[in-house]
Order: structure tokens, then C-alpha cells, then sequence
């Protein structure tokens, strides 16, 4: 598979919750949905209003159909809004999840492996 890797932009903040639900294992859960990542105050925090000045990160698209296919990005949660992984408040965070890590990167699951 040919694949291209761009910054993630605003525009990209519906795919980012896609990626967000499959970072945190969500579909192990159940009937789980990305609504139910977009209403989880622990994890929006980390795709929520996308775009700040210290938000970075990578989209993977794949060439022939410019489909998303991946993301990894990082953002810098502070004070109140610290998550999982907080170290301080120059850091930005690589973040866990109770006991499976919340990886801020996430592929769709039929381009794994490839």
C-alpha cells in the first residue's frame, strides 16, 4: 500500500475521534461508539477543540484514495486538563489508560499489518 503522511490540520478533528476510539480499545468494550469517546471527559481532552498552538501531529492517507488511514499526533494537557500521562507542564503527553496504554496513535483496523 502506497501511503502519504501530511500535519494534521482543524479539518482533521473528525478523524482524530475516530483514531482517539481506536487508541483507547474501545471496540474491546462492547457497543461502544465514538460518541462515546467524544462524551468520556478523560479521553476528549485529547482531540477536543484540535488545533491549538501546541497540538501536533501526522495523518497517514493512503495515495490511491486519499482515505485516512492513521494518526499519531501529542498535545500539551495542563493544570485542570492534565491527562493520563503528566509529567509537567512543558511535556506533552504520551498518555495511560487504567491498565492498557492510551496510544495516541491508532490505525484503522483493515490497514494493520500492511
Amino acid at each position: 500500500m502506497n501511503y502519504s503522511i501530511r500535519p494534521l490540520t482543524q479539518k482533521d478533528e473528525p478523524f482524530l475521534w475516530q483514531m482517539l476510539y481506536e487508541a483507547a480499545h474501545m471496540t474491546e468494550e462492547g457497543n461502544l461508539t465514538v460518541q462515546d469517546a467524544m462524551n468520556h471527559p478523560e479521553l476528549a481532552r485529547y482531540v477536543n477543540n484540535w488545533g491549538t498552538k501546541d497540538d501536533m501531529g501526522f495523518l497517514a492517507s493512503q495515495v490511491s484514495s486519499n482515505q485516512p488511514v492513521g494518526a499519531a499526533w501529542l498535545r500539551l494537557l495542563t493544570g485542570e486538563n492534565c491527562g493520563y500521562g503528566y509529567v509537567d507542564s512543558q511535556t506533552p503527553e504520551l498518555a495511560m489508560s487504567d491498565d492498557k496504554p492510551l496510544r495516541v496513535y491508532a490505525i484503522l483496523p483493515e490497514y494493520r499489518n500492511q
